[in-house]
């Protein structure tokens, strides 16, 4: 659910945060160029990653998705880790859901209305409509909903965790210059960026391949199989957001 653009340092009051090298007539280096353009860091205008509070958002979406949904997935497995009077478990662990997916929706949002570069936003918004479904999935799983249809939750997160899967992998391919002919020499920046997408992708997987599961049945013989796969999908989100907030309040990059 993140973008990815590494290599654009965002700091108040900063050269890079108010001028684009091309438009200064100086040629930006090799491993900068392919990214020039995807952000409109030559104008500013409304909220922007320089803005301590845009950072803070960022951060808190992802790791929301991530936590939530470990927190979610938890409580069908220890039912009792977590009781608040008047709901059920059921009931709260869907609650959970919907809130993290909330939470990378909003992340997805943040980043398509604040970055430029028609293929990264269409790479932000394969994303974000895999966390839509995520939404629906969520919903589909309250106990009202699944007790109608099955169908709602796991066509939700199977649709939602596929999309998000394939735009994570096309994030990665971006940032490493896979096919591309782009030489990127794995810096840190590279690494944690690299981060942050793969612990997205690999969370998506998980939840692709544990809402089939799911699906195939029967419920008795692989539910244990499924929680566990959906609890390292959640832990794979949270590292990436983990990787998220180590870049924006430790190396002080988007």
């Amino acid at each position: 659910p993140t973008h990815s653009a590494p290599h654009l340092h965002f700091t108040p009051h900063s050269p890079v945060a108010t001028e684009c090298p091309a438009a200064m007539g100086v040629e930006a280096p090799p491993l900068l160029k392919p990214l020039l353009g995807e952000y409109d860091h030559g104008v500013r205008r409304g909220w922007h990653p320089d803005h301590s509070s845009w950072k803070v958002a960022h951060a808190v979406g992802f790791l929301t998705g991530g936590l939530t949904f470990t927190a979610g997935t938890l409580l069908l497995f220890l039912p009792g880790l977590l009781v608040v009077p008047g709901l059920s478990t059921d009931l709260l662990s869907a609650l959970l859901y919907i809130l993290g997916s909330l939470g990378l929706f909003f992340v997805d949002l943040q980043e398509f209305f604040t970055f430029e570069g028609a293929l990264l936003r269409c790479n932000i918004a394969l994303t974000g409509t895999g966390s839509f479904f995520f939404i629906v999935g969520s919903i589909g799983f309250l106990p009202n909903v699944e007790a109608v249809t099955m169908s709602v939750g796991i066509g939700g997160f199977v649709l939602g965790a596929f999309l998000i899967g394939i735009a994570q992998v096309w994030k990665i391919a971006r940032i490493n210059g896979w096919g591309s002919g782009r030489k990127v020499v794995l810096s840190k920046d590279v690494f944690t960026a690299t981060g942050v997408e793969l612990g997205a992708c690999l969370g998506a997987w998980s939840f692709f391949f544990g809402t089939i599961l799911f699906g195939i049945g029967p419920l008795e013989s692989v539910l244990t199989t499924v929680l566990l796969m959906w609890t390292t999908g959640s832990l794979f989100f949270t590292i990436g957001g983990a990787f998220v907030s180590f870049r924006h309040f430790i190396m002080g990059v988007v």
